[in-house]
């Protein structure tokens, strides 16, 4: 049985070689060190000032539309090369989260077992971060996945992998919580309230802490955020724009992971069809039952319609 899927795919392998579809999966540039060697045919500018790239994501349960952010423009350039030499077509979303995200664009996916665990395959090359504190996690934010900062402590991303926010929505009471440094206000309020000056709040934190109220104590250090920034000239907050603030509170997404991943793009059409993708059911690897494939085409179009698209999405 196995001998006889892999005799499957050898062939499926030779005749997309022989038909003109170039996968780039393995490389051999320098000598076969794993790395991609880029196509320098692949035009990776519009035709002509006056348009832009806009991408459309095809799967089973709709199409997506995205527009790539131009400040980021290795992230963009490298997209395009791959989805112009059709490098995502037939590719899986191999990891799906409702109310987070849906991810894709592992090469191992094109002809994978159903019960094979995915997520490992890469292109042979990372890309430079290109993280920026405008471009956040809402839903639909289009986003490189990446190794963990333990063994990638410079956040470069994968040079294939990317994932599609979807997210949930927030309270703006939840949202300045999560962007709370918990362990740096208690650090500084333990400091502020060994001062005599301060003895009201010693006396009424201690009090807290005999009656085991935790929750009071913890609302309380909230409370004197902005005493503790003045007086030891910390920043206690990691602080959401208006604009974060409004998209977060309405459309959703995850803002924890802002300034961690580079957001390179954001679908500006098809946000049912996330959902659509993220509600479906999954294995303990959080894999899709059913495959869901997808392809990826880019067309030129006039800036005036990216531009329209971004400004709806409140960008």
């Amino acid at each position: 049985m196995n001998i006889e899927k892999n005799t499957k795919k050898k062939l499926i392998n030779y005749l997309l070689i022989i038909s003109g579809l170039t996968l780039f999966l393995a490389g051999c540039k320098n000598g076969g060190d794993g790395d991609w060697e880029r196509n320098k045919k692949v035009e990776v500018e519009p035709t002509s000032e006056d348009l832009d790239f806009l991408v459309t994501i095809t799967t089973d349960y709709g199409d997506m539309k995205a527009v790539l952010f131009k400040d980021t423009p290795l992230h963009r350039e490298n997209f395009v090369t791959l989805v112009k030499q059709h490098y995502y077509d037939s590719l899986l979303f191999h990891r799906v989260m409702k109310n987070f995200m849906i991810q894709g664009g592992d090469p191992d996916s094109r002809f994978a077992d159903d019960e094979e665990d995915l997520g490992r395959g890469e292109i042979g090359y990372t890309i430079d971060s290109e993280i920026m504190k405008t471009h956040y996690h809402r839903k639909g934010a289009l986003a490189m996945a990446r190794k963990g900062d333990d063994v990638n402590p410079e956040r470069a991303s994968s040079g294939c992998q990317f994932y599609i926010v979807d997210g949930r929505g927030w309270n703006k009471d939840d949202l300045i919580d999560s962007r709370i440094d918990h362990l740096k206000l208690y650090k500084y309020f333990e400091m502020m309230i060994q001062e005599p000056e301060y003895k009201k709040i010693t006396t009424a934190y201690q009090t807290m802490g005999s009656n085991g109220d935790q929750q009071g104590q913890k609302r309380l250090m909230r409370k004197c955020i902005p005493m503790v920034e003045k007086k030891y000239e910390v920043s206690l907050i990691n602080r959401l724009s208006s604009k974060q603030l409004e998209a977060y509170t309405t459309v959703g997404g995850a803002p924890f992971l802002d300034e961690k991943y580079t957001v390179f793009g954001q679908v500006v059409e098809g946000l049912e069809v996330i959902d659509k993708i993220a509600t479906q059911k999954v294995n303990r690897r959080n894999r899709p039952l059913e495959n869901i494939k997808m392809s990826i085409t880019i067309e030129e179009v006039p800036k005036t319609q990216t531009k329209n698209y971004l400004k709806q999405m409140g960008l």
